[in-house]
């Protein structure tokens, strides 16, 4: 590691070296509107005959070197390009650029797409807009990934509805879930964070595969998510959704934003949803949804000066009760109950350099508190799970370039702070976890096609000491820009929190277990390690007359400390370290087809390689390798999205999803509800069928109408041993398919257009 990092600042310092002995040449882009001359920001400069150059700074300045050439050439969307002639070196050259509507033609400058490749980023990322949530009844961010094939979605337990996400094969909390690149579901959140973010309050998701950047932490280990809220100063004034099911869920979503001055705006976003209607449809006496009550508020205000100071500052308040369990005929019920209560503050603030040209400060914090109390079973024999967690978060960031803007760097330096308090069944556990990180990444960037990233941070724990967090990205785009292809590879490390995002074993009749290494580490387990590779290829084509698109990507995900939950033996779940754990192999392939100008088509195949080391329950040193469980190995895709000139849109999703292994294997026992045992190693395949169909009244009301699970298959018996919910058999965590069969639902969006 040290001959790396020695050889790396090497490559800088011959780079800037080589850079004193070139001229340079200076200048600013502008162009003329009814305000007089403006800097044009973003636009393209690069020599006749040369495809590498530069970008304009936020003043519309450029600097780049020397070439053998007199011509230098600057263009930008919608904008003519122009060409100037070079005769001085010292010079400061004006280029203006005049707009191509003179030409009186109708020019496009960009559409924004609602599910793509970056072509940008230098990582696997995948872009999704609001309009590919609306495509399925999300009306919050765990419904929100069902038409992504990088996700997969399915319900953590029989009882409460969660809907949990994995990426590459594993489980959600391995992704770094973060909310404008600031740490969002984690600790306490992991397991209903994403279900408190409404859909409607969502901007726009980005889903990076693979090590993410060393900028935003060190516990990004599949992958990251990084969802931007709607801003004040954003393209809609009002937002209200209303959302009703035959599952007897109702939900409505406000936003109202006010331009309090010209560079002032606040926004105030409302939430609430309730389910009041009970449903025992496969009748085991459990509820198959639960009876719930959510409330959410949040105010969000943005700023800006003329002296280029920005910001945005956020609060908001979140509630949420659900009751579940069996019904009140039984004489002594099962019953659960839970209680969340969060409260969220958070903020960001930058600035340009003044003095240095391509530099920017920039800072980002939060202040998270969470509670939950949630109680499993009855009155005479009860089970109650009380936590509390508050999270800090500051992070200082310092961007510019080394020379000229074909080296780039980002720097500067994090605190995170966790407090976590929990009980559950004689255990407790406190701790008090503060990280303080230093990070830089430098990025070669000699064009827009050719990037090279790597990135180096190195934290402080205050429980587990100094780590280094080493990753890199590259990305080439060729063939007239048709075809690209990506590397990645990277460390990712994590506290485990074993209880909270677990608590599908909470509803069950398990006797948790911890095989503690150390006392003095949290929850007596070392910290997770894993060393995450990755290769993606997309190329654009035409098949027959189609626009077409295809993807490949492969990922590797090695872990070199894991904490195994380990729920192979009946009435027994373990938490334990593993080294050199879970190997998990993603491979994913995906054609995206326009056979008409208003349809669009996306298939999809992804298949996992997910095994880990489970200790015998005989010989705690000897390791067995299984399948990890709940993993669909194979997942098959197809999404068709059809649109008409009168604003009618018709989407419809099939997905098939392989076998799962089940935890506990053959050795397990499931109990129908005549008591006759059956012994199941492997679910069934199946299918899903999704369908919506939605109708635009000028571009601002929309209706809709849709089902999900049309083809109503269920999940028999999704509950272990549900008569007997006292007894060590009983598990309402096995689930592998869906639980409540088909739901008709609909509802309205209505959207006012900002001014």
């Amino acid at each position: 590691m040290k001959n790396i990092i020695i050889m790396f600042f090497m490559l800088i310092g011959i780079n800037l070296y080589a850079q004193q002995e070139v001229q340079k040449i200076k200048g600013n882009v502008i162009f003329n509107s009814s305000r007089g001359q403006v800097p044009l920001v973003g636009a393209f400069v690069h020599w006749s005959g040369n495809s590498s150059g530069v970008f304009t700074n936020n003043k519309g300045q450029f600097i780049i070197k020397n070439k053998d050439n007199d011509r230098l050439v600057a263009s930008f969307s919608s904008y003519k390009s122009d060409t100037i002639l070079i005769n001085k070196i010292d010079s400061n050259y004006l280029i203006i650029l005049e707009e191509q509507n003179d030409l009186k033609t109708a020019v496009v400058i960009a559409k924004r797409i609602s599910y793509g490749l970056s072509k940008l980023s230098p990582r696997t990322t995948i872009l999704l807009g609001e309009r590919e949530f609306q495509k399925a009844a999300c009306c919050n961010l765990s419904e929100s990934f069902e038409n992504a094939p990088a996700i997969d979605v399915s319900f953590s337990d029989a009882v409460t509805g969660t809907k949990q996400i994995k990426m590459l094969g594993l489980d959600g909390f391995y992704t770094l879930i973060g909310r404008e690149y600031m740490p969002s579901v984690r600790t306490l959140n992991s397991y209903y964070g994403l279900s408190h973010i409404p859909a409607a309050w969502v901007d726009g998701i980005q889903i990076t595969k693979g090590a993410g950047s060393v900028v935003n932490g060190h516990e990004s280990i599949a992958g990251q998510i990084n969802i931007e809220l709607k801003k004040p100063f954003g393209s809609e004034k009002f937002i209200l959704d209303q959302f009703a099911s035959s599952g007897g869920r109702f939900e409505t979503d406000f936003m109202y934003t006010k331009d309090i001055k010209k560079n002032i705006a606040s926004s105030l976003f409302i939430r609430y949803g309730n389910r009041s209607l009970e449903f025992d449809n496969n009748n085991d006496g459990f509820l198959d949804m639960p009876i719930s009550e959510d409330f959410k508020i949040m105010n969000r205000w943005q700023f800006f000066n003329k002296n280029g100071f920005e910001g945005t500052a956020n609060a908001s308040y979140h509630n949420s009760l659900q009751k579940a369990g069996q019904s009140n005929s039984n004489s002594n019920p099962y019953k659960i109950g839970i209680n969340t209560e969060v409260i969220d503050f958070f903020a960001k603030l930058g600035k340009p350099s003044k003095k240095n040209e391509y530099s920017s400060f920039g800072s980002q914090y939060n202040f998270n508190h969470s509670e939950m109390s949630s109680n499993y079973g009855s009155n005479e024999n009860q089970k109650e799970y009380l936590a509390q967690t508050n999270q800090g978060y500051v992070n200082l960031l310092y961007e510019s370039i080394i020379g000229n803007s074909f080296h780039q760097f980002q720097t500067g330096i994090s605190l995170l702070i966790d407090e976590t308090k929990e009980t559950f069944e004689g255990f407790q556990f406190e701790r008090t976890e503060a990280v303080s990180g230093l990070f830089f990444e430098y990025t070669y960037k000699p064009k827009e096609t050719f990037s090279l990233v790597g990135g180096i941070r190195s934290d402080f724990n205050t429980i587990y000491g100094l780590s280094f967090t080493p990753r890199f990205h590259g990305k080439y785009r060729f063939n007239k820009d048709k075809t690209s292809i990506r590397i990645s590879t990277g460390l990712g490390r994590r506290t485990s929190n074993p209880l909270a995002q677990n608590q599908m074993l909470f509803a069950s009749g398990r006797t948790l277990e911890f095989i503690m290494r150390d006392s003095q580490f949290a929850y007596g387990l070392e910290q997770e390690l894993a060393l995450n590779s990755g290769i993606s290829f997309e190329h654009q084509f035409k098949m027959a007359y189609m626009p077409a698109i295809i993807g490949v990507d492969f990922f590797n995900t090695t872990f070199k400390n894991e904490v195994v939950v380990d729920r192979e033996n009946a009435g027994k779940a373990y938490f334990y370290n593993v080294t050199n754990g879970t190997i998990a192999n993603s491979f994913q392939t995906q054609l995206d087809l326009k056979p008409a100008r208003r349809t669009d088509i996306r298939l999809a195949y992804r298949m996992f390689d997910v095994k880990t080391k489970y200790q015998s329950e005989s010989n705690t040193l000897s390791l067995i390798t299984k399948q990890k469980p709940f993993i669909s190995k194979d997942r098959a895709f197809i999404n068709i999205t059809q649109n008409t000139r009168t604003d009618w849109r018709f989407n419809t999703t099939l997905t098939w999803y392989g076998p799962q292994r089940i935890a506990g294997g053959k050795d397990t026992i499931y109990f129908t509800n005549n008591l006759k045992q059956i012994k199941d190693k492997y679910s069934p395949n199946f299918f899903l069928l999704n369908a919506q169909i939605s109708k635009t009244f000028k571009k601002e009301f929309e209706l809709y109408i849709g089902a999900e699970n049309i083809l109503n298959f269920k999940q028999q018996n999704p509950i272990q041993d549900a008569i007997q919910p006292f007894s060590e058999n009983f598990d309402a965590g096995l689930v592998w398919g869906p639980i409540f069969g088909r739901i008709i639902y609909g509802g309205f969006r209505w959207r006012i257009k900002s001014k």
